[in-house]
């Protein structure tokens, strides 16, 4: 059943409004099964994130910081906070809180004796992945199963998808 079609929204109008006490969302894709799948695999990820949190015993911060360090190799604490958008002072409790839980090391810096690198540890990095193996390999199995030119279609449309959620990033203030 198709849901019934929604009036175009006036010029300027907000996509959300209070209504009756409750807050009423003008959700674009309403209706269209792409944007109501993004929709899923964002709330999806973030159920993911919380649970993978939970199994690892940190915080959805730290693991963003894991994310990281995992991404980017080796890290400074200042390096980290860049990433991460914290303070240098607040980066330095979380490499404090991942190192009491055994989730990173620090060594020091190959050419700055001033500086102390950061990176995973690889029993964190085994627990990580192996709680992470079904989904990646998951969705590499249905990556390989594509044609090569609906790789290209999804991969020039995931490539726009990204494009647009890192304009709204930066547009949004930074904590």
């Amino acid at each position: 059943m198709t849901p019934p079609a929604r009036a175009p929204r006036p010029a300027g109008a907000s996509p959300a409004a209070r209504r009756d006490g409750r807050w009423q969302v003008d959700s674009p894709g309403v209706g269209n099964a792409v944007m109501e799948r993004l929709q899923e695999v964002g709330t999806l990820t973030r159920v993911i994130e919380k649970r993978l949190s939970g199994a690892l015993g940190i915080n959805p911060t730290d693991l963003s910081a894991m994310e990281h360090l995992t991404s980017d190799g080796p890290l400074t604490a200042k390096e980290l906070a860049d990433r991460l958008r914290v303070s240098t002072a607040a980066s330095t409790h979380i490499v404090d809180r991942l190192e009491k839980a055994g989730h990173i090391t620090r060594r020091p810096h190959t050419t700055d004796r001033r500086k102390v690198l950061v990176e995973p540890a690889g029993e964190s990095m085994t627990r990580i992945f192996d709680h992470l193996h079904p989904l990646l390999s998951g969705v590499e199995g249905l990556v390989g199963a594509l044609s090569p030119g609906d790789r290209d279609v999804v991969e020039s449309f995931l490539t726009g998808v990204v494009r647009i959620y890192t304009g709204t990033a930066d547009s949004l203030p930074r904590s």
